[in-house]
């Protein structure tokens, strides 16, 4: 290691890379103004490369860079890579430190530290207001977010978790560091998505302890965004990932803190519907769940500009008047309500043949195909033509709680087992070599 005068000068000044990075941005937009090139205010300096000058390895710096670097430290090259200088009094003052005072020729105290350095107090308002995050960034990192739910029902948890893993990690990285208040509060907003989507997908990956920790995650983020559609859609996810489990109560709970957050906020609606509505079925509360139906379609009418057909399971708009019924559909499925199923469906089947959503064509088919053998008069073929129809559009890679829905179809074709057509469909459902959750943590329905 080679000793260097922009060594010395770092050190004096006790500067980290970080701190040299803040005066070396000032320095170049100066310079780039001063000289009138605006090349100048893009250039930047790696960490590599101040490792490099701090360790003496210094080879010519390329002329931009050259540039910057004497101007900030009023210098040339050679001098600041060279040796330092002897000291001396003939030495020029580093106008980052403070000269002792003199009083008849006689080094005085310096006292100059009561007061601080004009210079330091400047710096340290300016760094209190430099960003490390280029608006840009955030551009960018809320397409990713969309770009992930659009492509969701395509690829599935498994190929999308690493992508939103790094983009969460990104932005907890650039959390570290100084940001505008507006921009902070746009970061945690991000971040709080990308945990509630890492959630969503744990939930159907089938993997509940991580859900609920990316919905607490998820949750804490929101508030610190100030977000109320980001912890409502969290909280949505949470009630979701403990329903799978067959935790239906606190589903049901973890639905209602959402809705009290703001009961007509359009976000409500999955709460109600997908949340309270499908846990009370379970819990064989027909009244409840009957109110949270009816209070879910009701908000729906209410509603300006929520978007059409079936949106994406794991999208973070508002639920869609098509997604709403579906989701009202497994609920009367649980309350043994086969005429509202069957009814809400018929409704359906158009805007679900038109869907990509391949997830909710199986889902609501397997409902219907559920309904059929639980009805009065149960009719054993069109339940398992419906139900093995469900499970080819379900996709190459279709979600846990398809899985759970179809075993929960051919459990309810159990009296029926030795029949072709049974066999046959359990063949099916066992071809698709995904695990199902035991019988007691079963729980079908909408994703």
């Amino acid at each position: 290691m080679r000793t260097t005068y922009f060594r010395t000068l770092i050190q004096q000044r006790k500067w980290t890379y970080e701190a040299l990075c803040i005066q070396w941005k000032r320095a170049r937009e100066d310079l780039a103004e001063k000289d009138n090139d605006p090349r100048l205010a893009s250039v930047t300096l790696s960490r590599r490369t101040f490792d490099r000058w701090m360790k003496g390895d210094v080879s010519t710096p390329r002329p931009d860079t050259a540039r910057v670097v004497e101007h900030l430290f009023g210098l040339t090259c050679a001098e600041l890579f060279g040796p330092p200088p002897p000291a001396s009094g003939d030495q020029s003052p580093d106008p980052f430190l403070e000269p002792a005072r003199t009083v008849d020729g006689i080094t005085a105290p310096d006292r100059s530290d009561e007061w601080g350095s004009p210079t330091d107090v400047l710096n340290q308002a300016r760094e209190l207001v430099t960003s490390n995050t280029d608006p840009a960034l955030l551009v960018m990192s809320q397409g990713v977010i969309e770009d992930i739910v659009s492509r969701y029902e395509a690829l599935g948890p498994q190929q999308l978790v690493r992508e939103t893993r790094l983009l969460r990690r990104m932005l907890q990285t650039l959390l570290r560091g100084r940001q505008s208040a507006e921009q902070r509060q746009q970061l945690f907003g991000l971040a709080s998505r990308a945990s509630g989507l890492l959630g969503y997908m744990a939930v159907n990956a089938g993997r509940p302890e991580h859900a609920l920790a990316y919905c607490a995650e998820a949750e804490s983020l929101a508030d610190m965004a100030q977000d109320i559609t980001a912890k409502m859609w969290a909280l949505g996810t949470r009630a979701l990932g403990l329903y799978y489990t067959g935790d239906y109560a606190d589903s049901d709970a973890a639905a209602a803190e959402g809705i009290a957050l703001a009961p007509r906020h359009p976000q409500a609606i999955r709460l109600l519907v997908n949340g309270r509505a499908r846990a009370l079925g379970r819990l064989g509360d027909r009244d409840g769940a009957n109110r949270a139906i009816d209070a879910a379609l009701e908000l729906s009418d209410g509603q300006q500009d929520l978007p059409g057909g079936i949106t994406a399971c794991i999208s973070f708009e508002p639920y869609s008047p098509a997604r709403t019924l579906a989701n009202a559909v497994t609920a009367h499925l649980s309350l043994r309500e086969t005429q509202q199923v069957q009814r809400y469906a018929g409704q359906l089947e158009e805007l679900i043949t038109l869907s990509d959503s391949q997830w909710t064509k199986a889902l609501v088919s397997l409902d219907v195909a559920s309904s059929y053998l639980i009805q009065n008069d149960p009719d054993l073929e069109q339940a398992i033509a419906v139900g093995r129809s469900a499970l080819r559009a379900g996709g190459p890679v279709p979600i846990r709680s398809v899985h759970q829905r179809g075993a929960e179809l051919l459990q309810q074709a159990d009296r029926w087992r030795s029949e072709p057509q049974v066999r046959h469909y359990a063949e099916e459902l066992q071809a698709l070599a995904k695990p199902v959750l035991p019988p007691a943590h079963q729980a079908g329905g909408q994703p």
